[in-house]
Formats: structure tokens, sequence, C-alpha cells
């Protein structure tokens, strides 16, 4: 697995947000899928059912999770 999967993961699991993991190995048809969807493969990605987010990038995936989903967003940096 990829360490910027694992980032985003763990701010998942941190907040108690309930996910899906799809895993995609290389060489997976999953790759192929998101690829033809939005025109390049990254991980890890991520689509928010509750707001229609979608978006690659461990940093940015995280900022959001916490920007959105954190009780007392003065605190989502300590």
């Amino acid at each position: 697995g990829s360490p910027f999967c694992k980032i985003a993961r763990e701010a998942l699991v941190e907040l108690e947000l309930p996910h899906l993991l799809h895993s995609c190995a290389r060489g997976s048809p999953k790759r192929q899928e998101i690829f033809k969807k939005h025109g390049l493969f990254q991980a890890p990605y991520i689509e928010d059912p509750n707001t229609g987010v979608k978006m690659f990038e461990s940093a940015e995936i995280v900022e959001y999770l916490r920007a959105t989903y954190t009780l007392y967003p003065q605190y989502q940096n300590l």
C-alpha cells in the first residue's frame, strides 16, 4: 500500500467516519475504472457521498475531512 493512502485512511479512522476501502493494486481493473472516469489514476482518491466532493491528494483529503467532520474545527491541527 501507498504511504499516502495510509495518511488518508488514518484520518477517516481517527474521525470515526464509516468508509469503504477499495484496493487498487497495479494491473487491477479498478485502476482502469478510475482512470476512465477522471482521465488519471492517483491514490488516494475519495468520493464523499454526503457532499459530492471527489478529490485526490492525501494532504487535501485530510484537510477536507477535518474541516467537514470535526466538531471543533479550531482544534483540527493539534
